[in-house]
């Protein structure tokens, strides 16, 4: 296997895409191009030959067995059906083998077509790039100011729009914003001031308009057909020359900065004053700014703008549009083969049309039909208007299929599925450790099966090593002649198919809990957003089917209990186990490497809890004033309902005595020793003023608080 350093995707040429599709078979015929929207024939249900599920375009529906069914051998590999033209290959091509589309005319990618900022726009510098800078006005008479003024401020001069050129709606409109231009005409036009549009929503001033037929008369010819609508942006495109492009608008670039710094001469000949020149000249350099951008990740990647559009569409393969046939006769199939054959019948459309001599108007109509289909092709839903199928909901497009959480890239080649893991629902359990988790005993069997089976069949005697030294020991002894008696393995061999639910639990579970207690596993909670979105732990069997998890744990993986899941994996190599202990470990995590606070940290119902198991005593409440000289006495006593939980209770006191305590009154004793009464603490003392015993006034709440907490420390 190829060890790659990275992964770069660019633009496919035209020659690229034919190389993915086309293909010369050895009897000299070639292959590739999708001429009809046929795919079975629904009466016999066999492949149409050249339509969109062709075997001879794709490969065989079965792996080695032709169409007419000659050839069903494998040994037949390669060779080509004389009778059906089918290669003899595994059917496993369908999946990667690709057809194509001839386009009559190019169609432009709806990616690059609706992108913002408008690529396209960009690089032919139609849409808000002027190569105009002068915007001083003193001297110029009022037409000549209305000249100027139009030009800076009509917004369909200054944004042509190129899906207008591409989709061409109707004649008028063609007329109305001149989309039939040469674009190279149009600069000229621009250059000199002169304009036949109107402020939007005013009426046309047709004295400009006679002045802009004066000065270029081929703006209000009647252009052939290929120099209308994509033809002629595509035209453009091919003319483009990337490196003198990068050069003239660098250039450009330098003379903005200058004109907007007032550095001479520059700013001489494009002076300006106001405020809203100074914003038109940034707005300008801003774009040209990503118009080099875009021409030099081009350059970089060996691509071509003319790329952009689409003179050979590619066909996907067979097997990733299937068509189904279900048990109870209905079949189904993807919306892909659906838009392919509208793709196809328009396309063929405009080629009768062309053969006819068909008007421009009607050529021009289906050319847009074409384009229309294209783009649902790319992106149906993001289109204004989204081409629907048969049960009135937008066809899926291959955009629609890789987007998205459900899509063919996050969910089949990121997240994948992969052997020893599990999912399931997480649920609180604040009795596991930090570093345990619950693990449900169905998945644990499932999960460590491999292991289960080899330390069962060990344990019995009934491992395929053990099995052949018997066989090897008895072949032995029986050249020599020796009676043996027949070795009879302890229980049953299991193999992998077992179903281990099957077999007594009894048997399974000491030896699940000998593969439990040193094989740590991994808990990961999509989206795995950072490195405290999976980490390790040591399971503990527990019933039902739920993940059980400590609460502070939680808080790393931004989870909560209202059903929220977890994905457990199982680390199957030493390094890897080494590693989930050292490094993944949930204890070694209490930190986070982003801001280096604690991740673990007692929220909501644990504060809750800890408040109420501390609150102040409460009067009157059963097991009051009684003397317990150890912590464990206190929560036995609770254990058998002696004792509230907030009830007064007096705990022998190890410590030396408390500062400042204010005495209430002392008490002598018959045998000289006397007691001491503080608020809350007693004080035995002998008669020469050494303390005997202290018991200190609390509730069984704190007892129980503070118990925990020496017991987790080890000061008990």
């Amino acid at each position: 296997m190829e060890n790659y350093d990275y992964l770069k995707i660019t633009l496919a040429s035209p020659t690229q895409i034919l190389k993915w599709s086309h293909k010369f078979l050895s009897n000299g015929n070639s292959i590739g191009e999708v001429l009809t929207t046929d795919t079975i024939d629904f009466k016999t249900f066999k492949i149409q030959n050249g339509g969109l599920f062709c075997q001879r375009i794709f490969g065989p529906v079965k792996s080695y067995k032709c169409a007419c069914g000659k050839y069903k051998s494998f040994r037949n590999q390669k060779i080509i059906c004389e009778q059906c033209g089918v290669e003899i290959i595994n059917s496993q091509v369908r999946r990667y083998r690709m057809g194509y589309i001839k386009l009559r005319f190019p169609i432009f990618h709806f990616w690059y077509l609706k992108s913002k900022p408008n690529i396209l726009g960009l690089l032919l510098e139609v849409e808000g790039l002027e190569k105009r800078l002068k915007t001083n006005i003193r001297g110029l008479n009022s037409a000549q100011k209305a000249i100027v003024f139009s030009q800076f401020w009509d917004k369909r001069i200054k944004n042509i729009k190129i899906s207008s050129i591409i989709y061409a709606f109707s004649e008028d409109q063609i007329y109305v914003y001149g989309l039939h231009w040469q674009l190279e005409q149009y600069r000229k036009s621009r250059k000199k001031g002169y304009s036949n549009y109107s402020i939007v929503g005013a009426k046309r001033n047709k004295e400009l308009e006679k002045k802009a037929k004066k000065i270029n008369p081929i703006l209000y010819e009647g252009p052939p057909i290929s120099l209308t609508g994509s033809s002629l942006i595509y035209k453009e495109l091919k003319a483009l020359n990337i490196n003198t492009e990068i050069f003239k608008t660098r250039c450009f670039i330098l003379v903005c900065s200058k004109v907007l710094e007032k550095e001479k001469p520059f700013y001489f000949q494009h002076e300006w004053s106001e405020d809203w020149e100074y914003q038109r000249i940034t707005k300008i350099k801003e774009e040209a700014i990503q118009r080099i951008r875009i021409l030099e990740n081009f350059k970089n990647t060996g691509s071509h703008p003319s790329w952009l559009a689409l003179t050979i569409l590619p066909v996907l393969a067979p097997d990733l549009r299937p068509i189904l046939f279900l048990d109870n006769g209905v079949i189904i199939g993807s919306d892909l083969n659906e838009v392919y054959k509208l793709i196809i019948m328009r396309n063929n459309r405009v080629d009768d049309m062309i053969q006819l001599g068909m008007p421009g108007v009607f050529l021009k109509n289906e050319r847009r039909a074409v384009q229309e289909a294209v783009d649902t092709l790319i992106d149906n839903k993001k289109r204004s208007i989204p081409y629907y199928g048969m049960h009135d909901s937008p066809l899926t497009s291959i955009s629609d299929s890789l987007r998205g959480k459900t899509g063919r890239l996050r969910q089949n080649l990121l997240g994948k599925r992969v052997n020893f893991s599990g999912r399931s629902v997480i649920v609180v359990e604040p009795k596991l450790k930090l570093n345990q988790c619950g693990l449900p005993y169905e998945m644990a069997l499932e999960l460590f099966k491999p292991f289960i089976i080899y330390e069962f069949n060990k344990k019995n005697g009934t491992l395929f090593s053990q099995i052949k030294k018997l066989e090897i020991d008895f072949t032995l002894k029986k050249k020599d002649s020796v009676k043996i008696e027949e070795k009879k393995p302890k229980s049953k061999r299991i193999f992998f198919k077992t179903n281990l639910f099957q077999i007594n639990k009894s048997e399974i579970l000491p030896i699940l809990l000998k593969i439990l207690a040193n094989h740590p596993i991994f808990l990961n909670r999509a989206p795995t957003l950072h490195k405290l979105g999976i980490q390790s732990f040591e399971p503990i069997l527990v019933e039902g089917r739920a993940i059980k998890l400590h609460p502070s744990v939680c808080s790393a993986y931004n989870a909560d209990f209202d059903g929220d899941q977890m994905g457990i994996h199982i680390p199957l190599t030493l390094e890897a186990q080494a590693e989930s202990y050292n490094t993944m470990f949930a204890p070694y995590n209490l930190l986070s490497s982003a801001t280096g606070e604690p991740t673990m940290t007692p929220t909501q119902d644990m504060i809750l809890g800890c408040s109420y198991l501390t609150i102040s005593n409460i009067k009157n409440l059963n097991g009051s004033n009684h003397y317990f000289s150890e912590l464990e006495d206190v929560l036995k006593a609770y254990s058998q309902n002696r004792l509230e939980l907030h009830s007064n209770i007096w705990v022998r006191y190890k410590e030396k005595k408390l500062n400042s305590l204010n005495i209430l009154k002392v008490i002598k004793l018959k045998d000289n020793s006397y007691i001491e009464y503080y608020t809350n603490l007693q004080i035995r003392k002998n008669f020469a003023g050494k303390i005997i015993v202290q018991y200190l006034k609390t509730t069984t709440g704190k007892v129980i608080l503070n118990y925990t907490i020496y017991k987790i420390l080890n000061l008990l």
